[in-house]
């Protein structure tokens, strides 16, 4: 069944009103809707929603919501990729495939040994990138509502990486370290299992702690190079911030491959 996706400011208390040319000209004439049909519904929240269409005009649909509930297809985390810029068309298939593997926001970056150098068009190309971004949603049925956040540049983003709970910094000069290794020691799971210990104080205690363990979910941040990887100056001052690189394996990964192998990974350690 389709899920009809919509903007957070669309969704009210009692009802949803579709404002968007392109949804109401999907729902009326693609879908062919009619008034007393029930569409499930994604507003970009951690909730999702069944609608009774009420109206429909040529200037918007309005629905009641009948049913609210928490979703259950969405991720146990929040990923975001920082994606070197490359050259065109890879983005495309960077944003492409890495929504379809989890990630809810992709920035793209430019990096020393970016090729593509900024050029006044990034507000359009970034237009065209979220299009894509939402094509990809709708066809893994996700609740996420992804998003293609402005071009950035590197040092710009070393100031955003201490909002994440923890940084992936794959890195083809990295020998000694694997993904594998962090996550299998990283911090988060250490919390978990800190908290459970702690948990088994109190019957009490071990019903609050794991409502919190339950309903915690860890941001985490990619980020990827591009075609020519990262710059000695670029993993000086990720190193010098605490943002230790990671291998992904023996084999030296494109640009646009290792992003969304990163997230496959994700996926398999916290999700399988």
């Amino acid at each position: 069944m389709n899920i009809l996706y919509v903007k957070p400011e669309e969704v009210g208390e009692k009802q949803i009103q579709v404002i968007s040319p392109e949804d109401i000209r999907h729902l009326s004439k693609v879908l062919r809707v009619k008034v007393g049909d029930m569409l499930p519904v994604s507003g970009g929240s951690e909730w999702e929603y069944v609608g009774r269409i009420e109206e429909i005009s040529e200037y918007g649909i309005v629905l009641s919501i009948v049913d609210k509930q928490k979703h259950g297809r969405e991720l146990s985390y929040h990923v975001e990729l920082f994606q070197g810029v490359p050259k065109s068309p890879k983005l495309e298939l960077i944003v492409r495939k890495s929504v379809e593997l989890g990630a809810s926001a992709i920035t793209p970056v430019y990096m020393d040994r970016c090729v593509n150098k900024p050029s006044g068009r990034e507000d359009k190309k970034r237009g065209r990138l979220q299009k894509i971004a939402d094509e990809a949603v709708k066809q893994c049925l996700s609740p996420r509502n992804p998003i293609v956040n402005e071009y950035m540049n590197f040092n710009d983003v070393l100031n955003v990486l201490a909002d994440f709970d923890l940084v992936i910094f794959p890195y083809e000069n990295e020998e000694n370290r694997t993904l594998k290794d962090l996550l299998t020691k990283d911090f988060l799971r250490q919390k978990a299992m800190d908290d459970l210990d702690k948990a088994d104080d109190s019957e009490t205690s071990s019903e609050n702690e794991a409502k919190n363990l339950k309903g915690d979910i860890p941001k985490i941040a990619i980020i990827i190079g591009p075609e020519g990887g990262f710059s000695t100056k670029e993993v000086d001052k990720l190193r010098s911030i605490g943002i230790r690189p990671v291998s992904l394996g023996k084999s030296i990964l494109r640009t646009e491959t290792a992003g969304p192998a990163t997230l496959a990974m994700l996926m398999y350690e916290f999700e399988l």
